[in-house]
């Protein structure tokens, strides 16, 4: 092969090569070198432009030698350039993060948030292991929507930019060929992009089976296959986060702990004023753009005052807390627990748009994170409530129940005993009139008998319910301990005993 060939070979590869390399460059953006400078020197491409360096140096012009390094050279350092541009401030020996990561909460391990920022196109994947520290942990090329800005509308080509959560996933076989292996979809419009008349409806983050470009997509964020692959395991349902800004903002890790304080503050007052019951206090957490709060006072304030004349204990726990912020404002995220007496019901994934008041914190848009299409709390609220009061009343009837049992058999009645019987009740092969038979034969027997329960426990189910205790029995012929299982249903809205088991134990 002449000089003169291999001089056009070289020039055509470099040409296509550093291309492709530039791309990348100011597609990938921030912090690849500092953090992935090994990676992108041994991309393919990179070792590309070197293996021709290196194979044509000795017939290539020098001056042509001397560009390609120059390429080489100046497409690296525009990487760690770009990266030196996109935080405030570079701390020696500090990981500065997005300033759209404030609090992460998981119970289960791990949490993960994604972040997409569009003018770089690229994703990035948080893991916070605890509430106080933040790892990236992985980065990613990715395509927006065509048209820059902010959604608005349905069709206009537009990303939206926001704080959303993944409530469903799809695999290969449900999706179109342009979603490529996999897809999960974005609760946009959420109750804020209402809020602002913002529409529009499909935003998925999903795959691709063709190579990524730049601002391709018809609004959704795309990734290559192989990529979202990695993803997948970080994202839970209704859980998982994917925060998209126009640019991110990177500051030092201890930035953030100011408004972690005040919206830990700032909540625990909110759940206090509405376990108290103080509607004034309550009302003054939300905007005055809110709405009115006077159904949902409507449906607490008869059962918060039933419990409290009832002396039974009650809170509510705000569990696995997270806090991120999202122009205009601070997305907080939670399981919302009510406790009463030794029961408690999840009332859902809460989630509140909160913004900044002055020095204060103010609720301007809330909703239960699977429900969030219907504006209104009131009804899940009412399910939940409901439910709980359920239990604690079933609870009740099921120990007042054994209590009665118990009784009946210690004082040998046997009308009283066989009431707390259903007619298909089965045990050891006989069925009720057996059992009633044999239980006659036992009492004219013994003289006398005496039955003792401890350590009642009681798993409850809407229909049916278990009964286990430590059972002490004692008659005037025989004595026995052991572990006792009443199986019981709801029958005409009385709880009867269906199954019951024995195991005994020695002391």
């Amino acid at each position: 092969m002449s000089r003169d060939d291999n001089n056009n070979r070289a020039i055509l590869l470099l040409r296509s090569e550093v291309r492709h390399l530039v791309f990348l460059t100011f597609a990938r953006g921030s912090k690849c070198i500092r953090q992935d400078f090994i990676t992108l020197l041994t991309h393919p491409v990179s070792l590309t432009i070197i293996f021709a360096m290196t194979s044509f140096s000795k017939t290539l012009r020098p001056g042509l030698f001397f560009l390609a390094l120059c390429l080489l050279s100046f497409a690296l350092f525009s990487v760690a350039s770009y990266a030196s541009g996109t935080s405030e401030s570079q701390v020696p020996g500090v990981e500065l993060i997005p300033d759209a990561l404030i609090e992460l909460g998981s119970d289960d391990g791990p949490g993960y948030a994604l972040l997409v920022e569009k003018a770089t196109q690229r994703v990035l994947v948080y893991e916070s292991k605890d509430k106080d520290a933040f790892r990236l942990r992985h980065q990613f090329i990715c395509s927006t929507g065509k048209v820059a800005g902010n959604k608005q509308a349905s069709g206009d080509r537009k990303t939206p930019e926001g704080v959303y959560f993944f409530t469903r996933a799809y695999e290969k076989r449900a999706l179109q060929p342009i979603y490529g292996n996999r897809a999960f979809v974005l609760d946009y419009p959420n109750l804020l992009d209402r809020k602002f008349h913002r529409d529009g409806n499909n935003i998925w983050l999903h795959g691709s089976n063709k190579p990524i470009k730049p601002r391709d997509s018809k609004g959704c964020v795309a990734l290559n296959n192989v990529d979202l692959e990695t993803l997948v395991p970080h994202i839970l349902l209704n859980r998982t986060p994917i925060i998209i800004k126009q640019k991110l903002h990177m500051v030092h890790p201890d930035s953030r702990r100011t408004d972690q304080e005040s919206l830990a503050e700032f909540l625990a007052t909110w759940k206090t004023a509405f376990v108290n019951g103080d509607s004034a206090k309550y009302r003054a957490c939300y905007s005055e753009r809110f709405g009115e709060l006077t159904p949902l006072w409507q449906q607490w304030e008869p059962i918060r005052t039933a419990w409290q004349r009832a002396q039974l204990s009650f809170e509510v726990t705000l569990e696995n807390l997270t806090f991120l912020r999202g122009n205009p404002c601070v997305v907080a995220l939670f399981d919302e627990v009510m406790h009463l007496d030794r029961h408690e019901t999840t009332m859902g994934t809460k989630k509140l748009f909160l913004e900044k008041d002055g020095t204060t914190w103010k609720i301007m848009g809330e909703g239960y994170q699977q429900t969030e299409s219907n504006p209104s709390i009131s009804e899940s609220w009412r399910t939940a409530l409901a439910d709980l009061d359920r239990r604690h009343r079933d609870y009740g009837a099921i120990a007042d129940r054994v209590t009665e049992w118990a009784e009946a058999w210690r004082s040998k009645d046997i009308a009283r005993y066989r009431a707390c019987y259903a007619e298909d009740f089965r045990v050891r092969g006989m069925n009720l009139r057996a059992w009633i038979r044999y239980k006659e034969g036992l009492n004219k027997r013994y003289a006398w008998i005496r039955v003792v329960i401890e350590n009642l426990k009681i798993r409850q189910g809407p229909e049916r319910s278990t009964a286990t205790f430590l059972q002490r029995y004692r008659s005037s012929g025989h004595h026995a301990v052991g572990i006792k299982r009443l199986y019981l249903k709801r029958i005409g809205g009385a709880w009867k005993i269906y199954r019951e088991t024995w195991q005994s134990i020695q002391e």
